[in-house]
């Protein structure tokens, strides 16, 4: 199934989930019919509005697994509510048969019939239904093809559920516009409103529509191959599924998770999530998403060369498609079983499964030329329009040209009329020097002000972009030994495969087994320093990117270790005589610690590049008695954490310690330091962590600088 075809699911899942809920109140559908057969046992009963209330619930209910049930339920329904005076029945009416015509794929009568219920809104000022028909109407639009047409609905209706306060709509609309984008490739465009749909549906508590914003938002990564941040968010979609308990929310999300490792080729892990999902679908008599997570089934089943029970799921797809009367699934279904009885070598089977699979594809593809057609035609017409606008802009910037010609012949007039008071004339010439004097003197002071933010910009970057350079020679020596590693297991691993080919080819299975046992080791270990490897890169990314404004849950004690290692190896790239002891203390109880992580990053660095600086210049005189030591330390303390970095260096002297978070302000000799690094850590700490940097100095004996921010963990 392609992501367009999900991303149809999806919006006919939460265009059902408002009357769904209705339902799940009054009862499934058997106490729904028995509620109806009751009512039925009056003699006037068509009159009665809680019986027109209960068929048009049932009907809504069928719309989408049977609509050729629900447009009987309906075929005399609008009558029966106008009789009974009962207007906002026969406009739910009318709606619902335009969802069941959409389901059935007839947008020409679904639109006849959405509208029918929309004049009655407007005429009746049925204010809380209005958002709802107009969403409707959305989505059929959109399924045209006809994507202007749907965003002018879309936008309508977020201000027509605005004035009521519908925010169950409000999230609705947000979604079907991500969509919208979705079918556009738009898919930046998509994300962020997808991401507003997951905060209104957030601040709702509304599972069922956190679920299907974050499967929607996995699908935009998906479609990116962004495969770690897709997973992300359909874990967490199914997470909230099951922790809410709705099989029908979980059954999207474990869908899309079959989806995902189908595509990365992990297909054990993939049939396992669609036959979740297939069973869950079927548990509850959603029929599309059963039909999709079979056929998914079915595709991987195929791949893996499970045949016979490829085959068994395919035709068990392809039977529910045809009773559902649902064309894209039945196109799909054909296109597994083809392909599965060509793998079978029936080429009879698999020819005539293959041209049904093509008429289906036909049939679909003409429909797809008409909603392009639809499309090209509101484009066309909205260009018409915007020329239309650009004519009658036009006319207005003439007339306004020519009031504006008007008013400068009466200032002239006014000018000769006052021209003969000299002395005015001469005041109006000072005063107009003035001014222009004045406007220069702020423009160039705007342009020196300009170029002073431009210069700060620059020496900042300048400022991170060295202590990068300090930190690569250290990661050079870092991520060799896990390449090395991976390297070593991977020779290894190459000759256990030849022994394994051996000793198959003998027919010594136990030997076998214990050779695949080594190859899984190998595999594990060649994976753990393959992600050793990675995170030490991903440092590195984080520390050269400019800050996101986003705090992340961080590991503390871990930065901390992997930027002392980094600069130790940073420095012994530069002066390979240079040597120091480092040590570490570490409170394993602080945990994980929700800071901006690159600039955390950079002020650690700093201080621990300093603190080697200072050990290296003593070594240079203090002779071979002095021990270069450095130590970096954490702690929580109540609500606070400290990370403390102390040396033997040389220390600070008394009168420089006023100064040294000061900008441009620096000890180092001329060319070896900008000035900025103290003062951007004390920013980074004081204004973005609401923290303290300190300073503990003793001149000749050492220096030790204290961080301390608020500890937060939500």
């Amino acid at each position: 199934m392609s992501l367009n075809t999900a991303a149809r699911f999806t919006a006919v899942l939460l265009f059902c989930s408002l009357l769904n809920k209705v339902v799940a109140q009054k009862g499934n559908i058997n106490s729904l019919k028995l509620r109806i057969a009751q009512l039925e046992q009056k003699a006037d009963y068509k009159k009665d509005t809680a019986w027109l209330n209960a068929i048009n619930i049932l009907a809504f209910t069928y719309s989408e697994t049977n609509p050729d049930s629900s447009l009987l339920l309906l075929k005399d329904h609008g009558f029966y509510c106008r009789d009974a005076d009962y207007i906002l029945g026969e406009a739910a009416a009318y709606s619902n048969m335009g969802v069941a015509y959409y389901n059935k794929g007839d947008y020409t009568a679904s639109i006849e019939k959405l509208n029918q219920s929309l004049k009655l809104c407007k005429e009746k000022k049925f204010a809380t239904f209005l958002p709802k028909v107009l969403n409707n109407l959305g989505l059929t639009a959109m399924a045209q093809g006809n994507y202007s047409k749907a965003l002018q609905y879309y936008y309508e209706c977020l201000t027509a559920a605005e004035a009521v306060n519908d925010q169950n709509t409000e999230a609705t609309v947000y979604n079907n516009i991500a969509i919208v984008n979705y079918y556009q490739n738009k898919l930046d465009d998509a994300e962020v409103n997808y991401k507003k749909f997951l905060d209104v549906s957030t601040q709702l508590h509304d599972s069922d529509g956190i679920v299907i914003a974050n499967n929607n938002i996995g699908e935009v990564y998906l479609d990116k191959n962004e495969f770690i941040k897709a997973k992300q968010y359909f874990t967490s979609a199914l997470t909230t599924a099951r922790l809410s308990g709705s099989k029908r929310s979980m059954i999207s999300a474990t869908k899309n998770l079959g989806l995902l490792y189908f595509k990365i080729d992990s297909l054990d892990r993939a049939a396992s999530y669609f036959k979740q999902a297939a069973d869950f679908a079927l548990e509850t008599g959603y029929k599309p998403s059963a039909c999709v997570a079979l056929t998914g089934l079915a595709k991987t089943l195929h791949k893996q060369e499970k045949l016979n029970e490829a085959l068994a799921y395919a035709q068990q797809a392809l039977n529910m498609a045809q009773e559902m009367g649902q064309p894209q699934l039945m196109r799909d279904a054909y296109e597994v079983l083809a392909a599965v009885y060509e793998s079978k070598g029936e080429s009879m089977q698999a020819l005539k499964h293959f041209q049904l699979f093509k008429q289906y594809a036909d049939s679909l593809r003409n429909s797809e030329a008409e909603r392009i057609g639809e499309r090209l035609k509101a484009e066309f017409d909205f260009s018409k329009k915007e020329l239309e606008f650009e004519r009658k802009s036009l006319q207005q910037r003439w007339l306004t040209f020519s009031a504006f010609a008007a008013l400068i012949t009466a200032l002239l007039v006014i000018f000769l009329v006052y021209r003969s008071r000299q002395k005015e004339k001469k005041a109006n010439v000072v005063l107009h020097h003035q001014n222009e004097l004045i406007e220069q003197q702020k423009k160039n002071a705007e342009a020196t002000l300009e170029q002073l933010k431009a210069t700060q910009k620059q020496l900042i970057q300048a400022e991170k972009m060295a202590s990068l350079g300090e930190m690569t020679a250290g990661i050079a020596h870092e991520i060799q030994n896990p390449l090395n590693f991976v390297n070593n297991f991977s020779e290894v691993s190459s000759e256990l495969i030849k022994e394994l080919v051996e000793e198959v080819d003998k027919g010594n299975t136990d030997e076998v087994k214990a050779i695949a046992n080594d190859l899984i080791g190998n595999l594990e270990k060649i994976n753990h320093h393959g992600e050793r490897a990675s995170s030490i890169v991903k440092g590195m990314l984080q520390h050269s990117r400019s800050s996101s404004g986003q705090k992340e849950l961080t590991d503390i004690n871990a930065l901390c270790d992997e930027y002392l290692r980094l600069a130790f190896h940073g420095l012994r790239a530069k002066d390979k005589s240079f040597n120091a002891k480092f040590e570490t203390s570490f409170d394993e109880t602080i945990g994980k610690v929700k800071v901006l992580p690159q600039d955390i990053g950079r002020v650690i660095l700093n201080l621990i590049n300093n603190a080697f600086y200072a050990v290296s210049e003593k070594k240079k005189t203090a002779g071979d008695s002095y021990t270069p030591e450095v130590i970096v330390s954490t702690k929580k303390i109540n609500d606070n954490i400290e990370i403390q970095v102390s040396d033997n260096g040389t220390g600070i002297p008394q009168k420089a310690l006023d100064k040294i978070f000061q900008p441009f302000f620096t000890t180092k000799p001329t060319g070896q330091g900008t000035g900025l690094g103290l003062s951007l850590s004390y920013d980074i700490i004081t204004k973005a962590h609401n923290g303290q940097l300190k300073v503990e100095t003793k001149e000749g004996e050492g220096t030790t600088f204290i961080i301390n921010f608020p500890n937060s963990q939500v």
